[in-house]
């Protein structure tokens, strides 16, 4: 085997092909990692590698591309990291006989806009679990990397592990952006000491940019696994278009360019390598010229006007009494209705509308199109809550992007409530590309930056006065909204207090932030509404016992509602007289605009008698 990879850079090794997409076809794995099969199905494995063999690989790469400790832990396997990936390589050694290499996969944590959450000294610690289970193979192969810090991290384990490594760019954006972070990445490649190059894991086009590149500004051996082809969905499958015959031109061009190892990535199968096999098998890698790679021109810059300022931040800046009130984007009502409904509340003098994304996982209208006509109409500045459950890193992307050109200006990040919880129950699946609002603010904070989420540049970046929520004040929840407030939080909206005990806990422990805090105030309607959210069917929202209990006094219904409207007045003037804002959430009921309209002119009147502090 020592001399086997020796031959890396003289002769062209044919790697392997597609793992993952070719184990999950026919596999009951739920949404799991493919590298469970490694236990669960090894005879799978077994002839996934021996069908790569038998069709000319050289190089077989392991099933060990996701099993790391932080990724196993999403299925309760982290426990089986070392285990999964010893079985990955005693299967791919079982396949290669003599006259094979096998290289460990190890692929990017893809923590995404999570990436904050762990110091680099701790990435390397992940990294290190699995490359300490990887000593059987002949070397280990970094796959898909784009973010230079994830790099760095795994280039130290996987270096440490005494292997050689071979280092591989994966997508980095197109235009200058592309070729600036590949240069870092091949920097932090080369300072590691890696033995080898390349690129995998894009359209064949792209592997052929990125290889002529990395050829032209390495010494080192380039390796290049292209997929096959851009994947399309046909009846619920995935289908990859390139044939076998089409790969084979591509990897043509790959071995004039002086690349040392090409094999396949995403919808290669056993036939597109057989394909390549005779063209590529024993050839010397060329001495290809060095390429000269034309660098992006880039127009001289136009004067930039100043963008006009945002009126939400203008209004969170302020010195003035905020008050905004929840509009519900209710589906059984037309637009026009929630704006004529609107109106009194406008005419009360509230400072800002919000309009809540799916609340209780309901259907709604949609939330940006609903507050983007409440501000055109009542010319009252309005934020979009959005939710992270309810849509993919396109979805949100895009719907922010969209929001901005309605002309919203505010947004509240939150996680969601969960689809299950709602009437559509299981109809409705849950989204998990962003698992938390803190990475819902760090994506707006890139927006606002100019930049999607890969880096990519961006017109007209969408400058969001964002905000954040907080439930029932705890060390945690603290802790917590510290994070969102790192990642770009301006406001906190929190959920409901119903007792002056409450909001002074709330006023304590999250006041002192630095955030502008709205506490939550939710008017009860009844005794059956108390006991409600009494019960904790809503996540954060609480209702204690002693004041479900004054509603016990009261038979009527109208008694009722009469004492939860005193009582929400009462304490929506505590709040008046030591914050400096309220957030106001519309009881249930046909009255509902009617009785918050009622609180904000209460407040108003107490603002014009000078009781309120500022």
């Amino acid at each position: 085997m020592t001399t086997k990879m020796a031959e890396l850079g003289v002769k062209i090794l044919i790697g392997s092909g597609a793992i993952g997409t070719v184990l999950r076809k026919g596999q009951e794995l739920s949404g799991e990692p493919v590298e469970l099969l490694n236990l669960r199905r090894p005879e799978a494995v077994l002839a996934l590698h021996k069908a790569y063999r038998e069709a000319g690989s050289r190089v077989l790469v392991t099933n060990t591309f996701a099993a790391n400790p932080l990724s196993l832990e999403e299925c309760d396997a982290a426990s089986l990291c070392r285990e999964i990936n010893e079985a990955g390589i005693a299967l791919a050694r079982q396949a290669a006989g003599d006259d094979c290499l096998v290289w460990a996969s190890v692929g990017p944590l893809s923590l995404g806009l999570r990436h904050e959450d762990y110091p680099e000294n701790e990435l390397a610690s992940i990294y290190h679990r699995q490359c300490a289970a990887l000593s059987g193979a002949d070397a280990i192969v970094l796959e898909t990397f784009a973010d230079p810090r994830e790099a760095r991290a795994a280039l130290k384990a996987a270096s440490a592990s005494g292997l050689p490594v071979v280092f591989q760019v994966g997508h980095t954006g197109r235009g200058r952006n592309r070729w600036t972070t590949i240069d870092v990445l091949l920097a932090e490649a080369e300072a590691a000491g890696a033995s080898a190059v390349g690129t995998n894991c894009q359209h064949p086009d792209d592997i052929v940019d990125v290889a002529a590149y990395l050829v032209s500004r390495s010494r080192l051996p380039v390796t290049a696994s292209p997929n096959a082809g851009n994947p399309s969905i046909e009846r619920g499958l995935v289908r990859y278009p390139l044939t076998p015959e089409e790969f084979c031109g591509i990897a043509g061009r790959l071995a004039a360019l002086g690349v040392s190892v090409i094999g396949g990535c995403c919808g290669t199968m056993p036939d597109h390598i057989r394909k390549i096999a005779p063209l590529l098998a024993g050839r010397t890698v060329g001495p290809s010229a060095r390429i000269e790679v034309r660098e992006t021109v880039v127009a001289e810059a136009r004067p930039i006007r100043p963008a006009p300022p945002n009126p939400i931040r203008e209004l969170i800046r302020s010195e003035r009494f905020l008050i905004s009130v929840e509009i519900r984007a209710d589906r059984n009502s037309s637009l026009d209705d929630i704006c004529r409904s609107a109106g009194e509340i406008a005419l009360a003098g509230a400072d800002l509308f919000d309009v809540p994304d799916n609340p209780g996982a309901t259907v709604g209208r949609d939330a940006p199109i609903t507050a983007a006509r409440l501000q055109d109409v009542m010319r009252i500045p309005s934020i979009c809550h959005k939710a992270v459950t309810q849509s993919n890193l396109l979805q949100l992307h895009s719907g922010l992007l969209g929001c901005w050109d309605l002309g919203l200006r505010g947004i509240l990040a939150v996680t969601g409530d969960p689809p299950s919880m709602g009437p559509l129950g299981s109809l409705a699946q849950r989204v998990t590309d962003i698992k938390s609002s803190v990475e819902l603010l760090r994506l707006v904070r890139k927006l606002r930056e100019g930049e999607i989420i890969n880096g990519d540049r961006i017109a007209d970046p969408p400058d969001f006065c964002a905000g954040a929520t907080i439930g029932q004040p705890s060390p945690a929840q603290v802790a917590w909204l510290r994070k969102k407030i790192d990642a770009g939080a301006e406001y906190v909206f929190s959920q409901p207090v119903f007792s002056a005990e409450a909001f002074y806990r709330l006023q304590d422990e999250a006041g002192a932030l630095g955030a502008r805090l709205f506490p939550g105030l939710l008017p009860l309607t009844g005794r059956r509404n108390a006991e409600f959210f009494a019960s904790g069917r809503i996540p954060g929202i609480r209702v204690p016992d002693e004041v479900v209990a004054v509603f016990a006094r009261y038979e009527s219904s109208g008694d009722q509602k009469k004492a939860g409207l005193e009582m929400a007045l009462d304490l929506a003037e505590t709040v008046a007289a030591e914050a400096r804002g309220i957030y106001l959430i519309m009881p249930f009921g046909k009255s509902s605009h009617e009785d918050t309209a009622r609180i904000v002119g209460h407040l108003r009147s107490l603002e014009r008698s000078d009781k309120t502090v500022p």
